[in-house]
């Protein structure tokens, strides 16, 4: 028998061993301190904290027909096909404040203007809504306040 890196005993030890291992660095997080986060064994403490509750805000760019009715704009009326990059485009926006508001309302209202699902809308609205998440997902999509505007501008055509 042999006893050098080629015996096929203690070859078929490697594999468990390994894997042995590989569980224990998996769980390792467990075992430490919360709030720890190391790179690449994370406990993930950005999801792992409590919230004292589940209200957000939520930002939305609407067009407004000639009766009010609002209709909630696609991410390409804001420059994206993204949803992401367009939420991300609309918050910096409304955290830059009234003129930078203004200046993305103007650009979405140039958009939609000759967009036909869009032919009867007047205005657009750049809208920040307080919603309970959990109740939203829910299916209670009502927001929690009435929604405050950021921007309002007519649409030329």
């Amino acid at each position: 028998m042999s006893s050098g890196p080629f015996d096929p005993h203690a070859s078929a030890v490697w594999p468990w061993l390994v894997g042995l291992v590989l569980v224990g660095l998996s769980l390792s997080p467990m075992l430490r301190p919360l709030g720890y986060d190391s790179f690449p064994f994370s406990s993930f403490p950005m999801f792992a904290h409590g919230r004292k509750d589940a209200v957000t805000n939520v930002h939305r760019a609407v067009a407004v027909g000639p009766d009010g009715a609002k209709v909630s704009l696609p991410p390409r009326a804001l420059g994206s096909d993204e949803v992401l990059q367009a939420d991300v485009t609309l918050r910096h926006a409304i955290r830059r404040g009234k003129k930078a508001s203004a200046a993305l309302c103007r650009t979405v209202a140039r958009r939609i203007a000759g967009d036909p699902a869009h032919a009867d809308a007047v205005a657009v609205e750049l809208l920040t809504e307080r919603h309970d998440a959990l109740a939203y997902f829910a299916g209670d999509t009502t927001p929690l306040a009435p929604p405050k505007r950021q921007a309002r501008c007519k649409i030329a055509r």
